[in-house]
């Protein structure tokens, strides 16, 4: 689910409370997600000889993990902290039970901490306007964009002397979200891992005369299967799909999920070091038009009709009802439908995520996820930093993959996890030593921005309002000039 909000605005301090909301997490705020987070990365055609972790990922059984050595509390009197988030639900439940185990009390000590869910940013931006931020946060918000605006607090002097943050700790790709610009401005914890799978429904497929054992590799392929699978009734009514490639991850394009499409396609979208846009090519193109043959099938029309049915959401929803036969999605697919539907569950086969004829081979992989950051006007910076330290710890991991099925960025907590807990999770953990291709977080500040013109500009395509050409040439100018605007450039 994507939430806008004028960066303009938060350029005037004045006016950050006119500021709209942002893309709240990738993860849900309830069992049945109608959500989940938008940056491309740099590859080749030729797949890459390169993991993010040394985690293995042929383990059945849950060795024990070495708990961080924990640095004691150094509140004597204890201070109240407040800790926003935009998840709810069971993450918020979740706390209760992390705030009685011994490594909470022997790090937090007298401190008191406050978590407060379904907090977006028509709530940080009025606070940050006034001066009074929680201490921190953990989503609700663009990372990134708050680390450009310095409203966030840079933590590498707390980073230092921590027992329990260490770089070395944490899956490369993830420890390398955390910074903007060479200063540090969060820890990641929560829920990070892995993004990109092709989950199809077998029986579906089966029925369809597909065969299960031979999933498609290619967008050719996909398109394929997805003709098959599509089906309508004698009256001309849709009743099932084979893919939405805008569902899910495959239509993200931020910097905690990544920008899947550009990642298929093998480009870049934007260049930190030059500081510009490269939207304006035949791959973005070619993106535009593929998307659009997908919905040239079911028709534009009749698919917005599917979505408005309850329950058919996006992020799961039409998955789930089996309604929608595949879906692009990430390790969280594996808890929500053993959660929603265990009976799809049983029956979901997870592959390969699909890339261009030119990358036929490629076995791509993205390590997203979100981060702990603090505020710069809050007040108590050191004994909020404890909290991003707790939740690195096993008992804080724990609570939160058997509440939520979030998994950290630490390697050495993965080995500790049965990658057979949910149906699927395996595909992911396997893909920890055989993926060909990592991609790496593009830091582009208005991804927010760049996520409404992609959508935007896609459904122009489709509907057939305009050629692609003339898409990709309009989302590089609204882009480059949004861009500028922000002064950032």
């Amino acid at each position: 689910m994507v939430r806008k909000f004028n960066r303009r605005s938060f350029l005037r301090s004045a006016g950050l409370a006119a500021a709209g909301s942002v893309l709240a997490a990738c993860a849900p705020a309830a069992v049945q997600p109608q959500v989940p987070s938008q940056a491309p990365s740099t590859q080749t055609a030729a797949p890459k000889e390169a993991t993010p972790t040394q985690a293995s990922s042929t383990q059945t059984a849950a060795p024990k993990e070495a708990t961080p050595t924990i640095a004691p509390a150094t509140s004597a009197e204890g201070i109240a902290l407040q800790y926003w988030v935009a998840w709810s639900g069971d993450y918020v439940k979740a706390w209760d039970q992390m705030q009685k185990t011994d490594e909470y009390k022997e790090i937090m000590g007298n401190n008191v901490l406050t978590v407060k869910g379904s907090m977006y940013a028509e709530a940080f931006l009025p606070a940050l306007a006034a001066g009074n931020p929680p201490d921190l946060g953990g989503n609700g918000f663009y990372y990134l964009d708050y680390m450009a605006r310095g409203v966030l607090q840079p933590i590498d002097d707390l980073v230092a002397i921590s027992k329990i943050v260490k770089k070395e700790d944490f899956i490369p790709g993830n420890w390398e979200s955390s910074f903007y610009k060479g200063a540090q401005y969060g820890v990641p914890a929560n829920e990070c891992f892995e993004r990109d799978a092709l989950v199809y429904n077998s029986s579906m497929v089966e029925k369809a005369g597909l065969d299960p054992k031979t999933p498609p590799v290619t967008w050719a392929e996909v398109l394929d299967w997805h003709k098959k699978l599509t089906k309508f009734d004698s009256a001309g009514n849709l009743t099932q799909i084979g893919l939405d490639p805008y569902d899910s991850i495959g239509g993200s394009m931020n910097p905690i999920d990544g920008f899947f499409a550009g990642e298929s396609w093998g480009f870049t979208y934007f260049d930190q070091a030059t500081s510009k846009f490269d939207l304006d090519n035949d791959k973005m193109a070619n993106i535009f038009d593929t998307y659009a043959e997908f919905y040239k099938v079911v028709g534009p029309d009749k698919m917005a009709g599917m979505r408005s049915v309850e329950g058919q959401g996006t992020w799961g929803g039409s998955y789930f009802a089996a309604v929608q036969a595949m879906v692009i999605d990430g390790y969280w697919h594996c808890q929500w439908t053993e959660q929603a539907k265990p009976e799809v569950a049983k029956v979901s086969v997870y592959t390969w995520a699909p890339v261009t004829e030119a990358r036929r081979g490629v076995k791509m992989q993205y390590p997203g996820g979100h981060l702990i950051c603090l505020f710069k006007d809050s007040k108590h910076h050191t004994e909020a930093f404890k909290v991003a330290e707790f939740l690195q710890t096993k008992s804080a991991c724990d609570i939160l993959f058997d509440l939520r099925g979030f998994l950290p960025a630490r390697p050495a907590y993965l080995k500790t996890v049965d990658k057979y807990t949910f149906p699927g999770l395996d595909f992911f953990f396997n893909s920890l030593d055989e993926a060909t291709e990592w991609e790496k977080m593009v830091p582009c500040v208005i991804a927010d921005f760049v996520q409404n013109q992609f959508n935007t500009l896609g459904e122009s395509v489709y509907r057939g309002n305009m050629d692609s050409k003339a898409a990709v040439a309009q989302m590089q100018k609204a882009c480059t000039e949004e861009w500028q605007k922000t002064g950032l450039a």
